[in-house]
């Protein structure tokens, strides 16, 4: 059996991450409640099920406050991405908006470079190119329902979701994976919880599909799906991950293909191909720039 290397362990958790994150739009969408409540319930869920494995198993008892402050940080960043991106999702078109926070990788590589002084090769940014024009030719599409607040919106969380991608990395450095898990849904409720005060629907969902939706949200993609990504994080560089992570939106497109009966166009077929070939030219600019 072949021994796999940690580089490798990581693409892949990171991957199986991204297409588990990716059914979460779909779940979304056929919540029996808010956007913002869909997703407090679903960070909420993952941390009474954290909370009982960490007791469980001792794992909080090393910690100190100035340990909890700082795990803070990367929740407070992904709560506040996915309150502006499920806001704009009411406001824009779907397409727009997962188009517009999939922008992260562009963030995630320019704060990189200002804040750790973290430089790419000239292939890396065209392998990025590609990644980004195979997402545009996904995700693309020409409606009426698209607005200017919706698209920023979603701009905005693209920044917040690269502050998070990027506070992982560096946290992992000294954390171990469970509690940026934890901490990550924990304080991720607060925006969350904070943005479904501005909204009017129902507080809790009404049927028993309508709390499974919740449940496995809270398993499958909050704890089975950030867990696999913030452990693929702690192995490979974050501007690599965050071009793997692209596959979310395929993964979405897919699924509202088949689920839905939404048109996969050739152009998607397309963007595709470019997208997945994307991830592997980035690939293997990162290992060069590794071996430098």
């Amino acid at each position: 059996m072949t021994n796999l290397n940690s580089r490798t362990i990581g693409i892949l958790s990171t991957s199986i991450g991204a297409m588990l994150i990716g059914v979460a739009p779909i779940l979304v969408r056929t919540s029996e409640i808010t956007p913002s409540l869909t997703g407090f319930y679903r960070f909420l869920c993952a941390t009474f099920i954290l909370l009982v494995y960490g007791i469980a198993k001792n794992k909080f008892i090393n910690l100190k406050y100035k340990d909890i402050l700082v795990l803070a940080i990367p929740g407070l960043f992904f709560g506040s991405d996915i309150t502006l991106w499920h806001w704009s999702i009411n406001q824009t078109s779907i397409a727009n908006a997962a188009l517009f926070v999939n922008t992260a990788p562009i963030y995630v590589a320019i704060i990189s470079y200002f804040l750790f002084k973290d430089k790419l090769d000239l292939f890396f940014y065209f392998a990025g190119f590609c990644c980004l024009g195979g997402v545009f030719l996904i995700l693309f599409e020409q409606n009426e329902y698209q607005t200017f607040s919706g698209d920023l919106l979603s701009l905005v969380a693209a920044v917040f979701y690269s502050g998070y991608l990027i506070s992982i990395k560096k946290f992992s450095e000294t954390y171990e994976t469970f509690h940026l898990m934890f901490f990550s849904a924990l304080f991720g409720c607060i925006p969350l919880y904070l943005g479904s005060l501005l909204e009017i629907g129902h507080a809790f969902p009404e049927t028993v599909l309508g709390w499974s939706n919740i449940l496995f949200q809270g398993l499958f993609i909050q704890i089975a799906g950030q867990g696999l990504i913030i452990y693929g994080l702690s192995l490979i560089r974050v501007q690599f991950s965050s071009l793997i992570l692209l596959i979310q939106p395929l993964t979405a497109a897919l699924l509202a293909f088949l689920l839905f009966k939404e048109m996969f166009l050739i152009q998607q077929i397309f963007g595709a191909i470019i997208l997945l070939v994307g991830i592997y030219l980035a690939g293997i600019s990162d290992q060069k720039t590794l071996k430098n």
